[in-house]
Protein backbone atom coordinates (compact mmCIF):
# COMPACT_ATOMS: atom_id res chain seq x y z
CA UNK A 1 0.00 0.00 0.00
CA UNK A 2 1.28 3.23 -0.95
CA UNK A 3 2.07 6.06 1.98
CA UNK A 4 1.47 9.00 -0.29
CA UNK A 5 -0.71 11.54 1.08
CA UNK A 6 -3.16 14.20 0.14
CA UNK A 7 -2.08 18.12 1.35
CA UNK A 8 -3.80 19.81 3.78
CA UNK A 9 -5.72 21.88 0.82
CA UNK A 10 -6.46 18.88 -1.01
CA UNK A 11 -8.03 17.42 2.13
CA UNK A 12 -9.82 20.66 2.84
CA UNK A 13 -11.29 20.18 -1.01
CA UNK A 14 -12.51 17.16 -0.70
CA UNK A 15 -14.11 17.33 2.80
CA UNK A 16 -15.95 20.66 0.91
CA UNK A 17 -17.09 18.21 -1.79
CA UNK A 18 -18.14 15.79 0.28
CA UNK A 19 -19.72 18.18 2.58
CA UNK A 20 -21.72 20.26 -0.35
CA UNK A 21 -23.29 16.76 -1.55
CA UNK A 22 -21.13 17.61 -5.08
CA UNK A 23 -19.80 13.86 -4.27
CA UNK A 24 -22.96 12.32 -2.99
CA UNK A 25 -21.73 8.63 -2.70
CA UNK A 26 -25.73 7.88 -1.00
CA UNK A 27 -26.85 8.31 -4.59
CA UNK A 28 -24.32 7.04 -5.96
CA UNK A 29 -25.19 3.75 -4.35
CA UNK A 30 -29.07 4.03 -4.84
CA UNK A 31 -28.24 4.08 -8.56
CA UNK A 32 -26.10 1.87 -8.74
CA UNK A 33 -28.42 -0.16 -6.77
CA UNK A 34 -30.44 0.11 -9.30
CA UNK A 35 -28.43 -1.57 -12.12
CA UNK A 36 -26.76 -4.09 -10.12
CA UNK A 37 -28.51 -7.05 -9.92
CA UNK A 38 -29.20 -6.72 -13.62
CA UNK A 39 -26.05 -6.42 -14.39
CA UNK A 40 -24.97 -9.80 -12.26
CA UNK A 41 -27.96 -11.73 -13.92
CA UNK A 42 -26.82 -10.80 -17.80
CA UNK A 43 -22.56 -10.58 -16.94
CA UNK A 44 -22.92 -6.67 -17.28
CA UNK A 45 -19.51 -4.78 -16.10
CA UNK A 46 -20.82 -1.98 -12.93
CA UNK A 47 -18.41 -0.33 -10.74
CA UNK A 48 -17.73 1.84 -7.89
CA UNK A 49 -14.34 2.50 -6.72
CA UNK A 50 -13.73 4.87 -4.03
CA UNK A 51 -9.77 5.46 -3.06
CA UNK A 52 -8.16 8.05 -1.64
CA UNK A 53 -7.48 9.71 -5.48
CA UNK A 54 -10.50 9.28 -7.22
CA UNK A 55 -14.31 8.16 -7.30
CA UNK A 56 -14.92 6.05 -10.02
CA UNK A 57 -18.54 5.02 -11.41
CA UNK A 58 -18.69 3.28 -14.29
CA UNK A 59 -20.23 0.25 -16.33
CA UNK A 60 -18.58 -1.16 -19.50
CA UNK A 61 -15.95 -0.03 -20.30
CA UNK A 62 -13.42 -0.21 -17.75
CA UNK A 63 -11.76 0.17 -15.25
CA UNK A 64 -9.84 -2.30 -16.49
CA UNK A 65 -7.78 -3.19 -13.92
CA UNK A 66 -5.33 -5.96 -15.25
CA UNK A 67 -3.14 -6.44 -11.84
CA UNK A 68 -1.24 -9.65 -13.00
CA UNK A 69 -0.01 -8.40 -15.91
CA UNK A 70 3.26 -7.10 -15.23
CA UNK A 71 3.33 -9.87 -13.03
CA UNK A 72 3.71 -12.37 -16.30
CA UNK A 73 5.92 -10.28 -18.11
Amino acid sequence: MSCETRSAFQQQVVEALVESRAINLEAVGATFAKFGERALLEGESLVSIVNRNAVWNCGWPGPELDIFRGAQE
